[in-house]
């Protein structure tokens, strides 16, 4: 057995994570992620030192000023290469053997370390993995020598993979350099859960954890984590949906260019957050989110663990395609962008798509998304090399009914009737319906969502309150899909919400804010999933409406079984793994 020491545990963390931003210091069980991992470390008996590499850039400043305060040694490299990193990491340490470790394992494994460890220094070997087909719950450590380092920076250095995974790069080419392969480790050889922690999901699935158990924070085992979720599967669907990266995935970056407000609503921003959550849950992006709108979209955004970039200007738009290399971006707006805006954009990226867009923008992008509306299917193409996708396969919905709770049955016996006019409301509709509910002579329940731009928020709901005590105003609500699962109708402005509410199944009647929506409802009258009134509706019009809907319930259950058959939810993902394979062709 060789002399492998000092063995030094180099943990690569930066604030720019792409797909969490700052995640390494967030906290858990109150201390910083990073915490956690540096406190697994110094349980290991084979580590000698334990070292930060993180870069130059002015937003790791933060991770310095922990190491200081941890006591962890602080190495500060290139932002991009982090291969180089571990060269000067290895160079201010002396390290013979390191540790590879991800900034975002928490739940690293001490003694599985040491079981690493221990087989490379056995026979003398530059690098360690366990056997083909080996279960390993466990994610986030390699364990290599100082001269399989200095050989990948000889030979290496250029390699995509190994700039960025390090030691990923003798998986992908095998023989590079002696390699241990080990039998898998029993304590941990088992199928898993996702543990390491690269999106908002993750964190929310360690923190549950936590909770969960009750443990101070360093405290929870791997293997408690495993047995928990074995015995309460519910655990591993926080971020079962979740993809994690390829070993030969590089980074990669995706900007989306949404707007919203009182004028414009909140359907484009929700359509985005779907689109941005897809791309980073399941094609590995790291996504940025330019806007066009107020505080209230922006806190909108922040709350979906993204992080909002206010565009004022169309230039605005065009200074942050240049902050990174983007492989593909998404225009969803109402009237912000002109096509030469669009079109400016179009060049700096691989792919560049619109959503559900007629207007002449649509002509300067690579692909544009439909749901089976008429005014698609007439648009004209000429001198566009644009390729529209045009299906209910395309339907992108504010939220993924695949993740919510199955509605728990209750024993009113007024129906529930759920009342949404989006984000703003700029024709008072909300109003009116109210008038035509309490016109009703069955008694009903109404839930009546009041958007964050909504005019005069405070006077509706006094007007809702006043109303009936069987009426309810709903403000702040952070998941509609749980306001809309389970209602018996919804009387709803038609935009993203039509869609969201075929996926639920339920039925509903479309009040259209402008003639083109007017248009695009009928279809939904046409396959049997609600009716659509025409532009200025009356309350009496809505009453009629009503009326006949809650008194034919063959009707209702025909809804219910043809939404969730047309608009299965997946929308969001097919436009991404969609725009995902288009820019890597090109790229």
């Amino acid at each position: 057995m060789r002399d492998a020491s000092p063995v030094v545990a180099v943990i690569q963390a930066r604030m720019s994570s792409s797909r969490l931003p700052g995640k390494v210091l967030m906290p858990i069980a109150g201390k910083p992620l990073l915490w956690h991992i540096v406190h697994r470390l110094r349980l290991c008996r084979t580590v000698d030192s334990i070292a930060v590499a993180t870069s130059t850039d002015p937003r790791d400043d933060a991770i310095a000023e922990f190491c200081g305060a941890e006591g962890v040694i602080c190495v500060r490299g290139s932002l991009h290469n982090v291969l180089d990193r571990y060269r000067l990491a290895a160079e201010q340490t002396g390290a013979k053997t390191l540790l590879r470790v991800t900034g975002d394992s928490p739940l690293i494994d001490p003694c599985f370390v040491d079981y690493l460890v221990t087989a490379i220094a056995q026979g003398d070997f530059d690098f360690v993995q366990l056997a083909p087909g080996a279960l390993c719950a466990h994610e986030g450590v390699d364990v290599f020598s100082r001269r399989a380092l200095d050989w990948l920076t000889a030979n290496a250095a250029d390699d995509p993979v190994a700039r960025e995974h390090v030691t990923s790069y003798f998986r992908r080419v095998s023989g590079a350099v002696s390699t241990a392969i080990v039998p898998e480790y029993k304590p941990l050889a088992r199928e898993h859960a996702r543990i390491s922690v690269d999106t908002a999901d993750d964190l929310a699935f360690v923190r549950a954890v936590y909770d969960e158990l009750q443990a101070p924070a360093g405290d929870v085992s791997l293997e408690e984590v495993l047995k928990l979720t074995q015995e309460e599967p519910s655990y591993r669907q926080i971020n079962a949906h979740v993809r994690q990266k390829t070993m030969d995935q590089v980074e990669r970056h995706a900007l989306i260019c949404c707007q919203g407000g009182r004028n414009s609503g909140l359907g484009h921003v929700r359509r985005s957050l779907s689109l941005a959550r897809a791309l980073r849950d399941s094609q590995g992006f790291g996504v940025a989110i330019g806007v066009d709108g107020d505080e209230a979209v922006t806190g909108l955004i922040r709350a979906a663990s993204f992080e909002p970039v206010r565009l004022e200007h169309p230039a605005d738009l065009q200074g942050l395609a240049e902050t990174r290399n983007f492989s593909l971006a998404i225009v969803d707006v109402k009237d912000w962008l002109s096509r030469a805006d669009v079109a400016s954009l179009a060049k700096q990226v691989s792919a560049l798509a619109v959503i559900d867009d007629i207007s002449d923008r649509r002509l300067a992008a690579s692909h544009a998304y439909y749901p089976p509306v008429p005014q698609a299917g007439a648009l004209s193409w000429e001198g566009s090399s644009c390729q529209p996708r045009i299906g209910w396969e395309w339907c992108v919905l504010g939220f993924d009914p695949a993740q919510l709770m199955p509605a728990k049955l209750t024993q009113e016996s007024a129906p529930r009737i759920v009342v949404s006019m989006g984000g703003a409301d700029p024709l008072n509709l909300t109003v009116i319906a109210l008038k035509a509910l309490g016109s009703l002579e069955q008694l009903v329940r109404a839930d009546f969502v009041i958007g964050p731009a909504f005019a005069d928020p405070e006077g509706v709901v006094a007007r809702i309150e006043n109303a009936s005590p069987h009426f309810r105003a709903l403000r702040n609500v952070s998941d509609l899909s749980s306001v809309f699962a389970g209602a018996d109708l919804a009387v709803v402005a038609f935009g993203v919400t039509a869609y969201e509410l075929a996926a639920l199944g339920v039925p509903a009647i479309y009040l259209p804010i402008s003639a083109d929506h007017a248009v695009s409802a009928q279809i939904f009258t046409a396959a049997g999933l609600g009716v659509a009134l025409p532009m200025g509706v009356s309350a009496r019009d809505i009453a009629v409406c009503v009326t006949q809907l809650m008194g034919d319930e063959k009707r209702r259950n025909a809804v219910r079984r043809a939404g969730p058959a047309l608009v299965d939810g997946r929308g969001a993902a097919n436009i991404a793994a969609d725009l995902a394979a288009v820019s890597e062709q090109r790229r």
